[in-house]
């Protein structure tokens, strides 16, 4: 199984209005390249060392030049 960043966007519905927001997941991936697990919470960028906290926001970076995905849309 493979992961990556992605933007999901998530809806939460609350007392007469609907309100949309995006966030930065780790998605899990099936074999045919489906997304099929996604972070309930969004995540942050986390290294042990400088250089890994920079990879990581590199990586979610890259997320945003991808296609949002929709959180109701993932298993």
């Amino acid at each position: 199984m493979t992961w990556n960043y992605r933007v999901v966007k998530k809806t939460n519905t609350g007392y007469d209005n609907l309100e949309e927001y995006y966030g930065i997941h780790e998605v899990y991936y099936s074999e045919e390249g489906v997304p099929e697990m996604v972070t309930v919470e969004p995540v942050g960028p986390a290294g042990d060392t400088l250089e890994e906290l920079k990879q990581d926001l590199a990586y979610m970076l890259e997320a945003l030049k991808k296609p949002v995905l929709d959180y109701e849309d993932i298993p």
